[in-house]
């Protein structure tokens, strides 16, 4: 049974709903206690019926888990929310709240009384630089509900990237040397770049759906028997004739993948060159995989 000690953290991926149990140690930190996933249909054939998956499973976990009636923090995925860095003229701190909801008037792509946002300072940026949330109100109402009917409270909602972020920063501190850490999800992909205190952040459409989607296309089979495929005997070709070793059909298998996966590069390449052009960031030194 959770009580006031205890951190509920919820991922609400479009394949993959997570559960963690944190409880507080004695120094404050929080100490992982139990962890379970739950698989869902991630066929975009069956999106229709992707929050009542989200419900089910949400509800299976926190069963499992034994977490009772406690409020839980949970993510959504990065391609649900509009994102936007925006920098900000030099004023005073009492004037920033005022200036951001204009910015924020201006950037989110609806009347801001239909959505809920939010913006975080970023810190250590050359010019001041906030960065804006918003999801329409409906998708999350939604959203929570499912996590709701589990019995589960909300004590937070956050975005994935902004969660991975915190989690970096909490784990490896403010490294200077400029990273690109790679979220790779079914549906979407977040790339974050982080170099000492700047930070900024992009969603692409392109994920593990996409292979196993091109798997069915290749094969005429269906997306779970694709899924089945990608998981079971799935590789990247490398080229240049690294599949001569290979089965025939692992290396033909091999080959669908890694077409599948050429969009990913480009939009990385892509990505970086906005990052630095418009932000001022620095080539990424080392790559991380979360």
């Amino acid at each position: 049974m959770a009580d006031n000690q205890t951190t509920v953290a919820i991922n609400i991926g479009s394949q993959r709903i997570s559960m963690a149990v944190f409880e507080s140690s004695k120094n404050g930190s929080l100490v992982l206690k139990a962890y379970d996933t739950e698989t869902i249909v991630a066929d975009p054939a069956m999106d229709a019926s992707k929050i009542s998956q989200t419900r089910i499973a949400v509800a299976d976990l926190a069963t499992r888990l034994k977490v009772g009636k406690t409020k839980a923090r949970y993510a959504i995925s990065g391609q649900s929310v509009f994102t936007r860095f925006v920098k900000l003229p030099p004023l005073q701190d009492d004037n920033i709240e005022q200036l951001v909801t204009f910015e924020a008037q201006q950037h989110v792509p609806f009347p801001l009384q239909e959505v809920v946002w939010d913006y975080e300072l970023i810190e250590g940026a050359d010019e001041k630089e906030v960065v804006i949330v918003a999801i329409k109100s409906d998708a999350l109402d939604e959203i929570n509900n499912a996590v709701n009917d589990s019995g589960l409270g909300t004590a937070e909602v956050d975005v994935a990237p902004m969660a991975i972020y915190n989690a970096f920063r909490a784990t490896y501190g403010n490294p200077e040397e400029p990273i690109l850490l790679i979220d790779i999800g079914a549906k979407s992909s977040n790339l974050l770049y982080i170099e000492g205190r700047r930070f900024f952040t992009r969603s692409i459409a392109i994920g593990g759906g996409a292979v196993t989607a091109s798997i069915s296309k290749e094969y005429g089979v269906s997306y779970m028997d694709a899924e089945h495929q990608k998981i079971s005997n799935g590789l990247v070709a490398l080229g240049g004739g690294h599949t001569e070793q290979m089965d025939e059909s692992v290396a033909a298998l091999a080959m669908v993948i890694r077409n599948a996966l050429t969009r990913l590069p480009a939009e990385i390449s892509r990505t970086t060159n906005y990052y630095r052009s418009q932000h001022g960031g620095s080539a990424p030194r080392r790559v991380l995989l979360a």
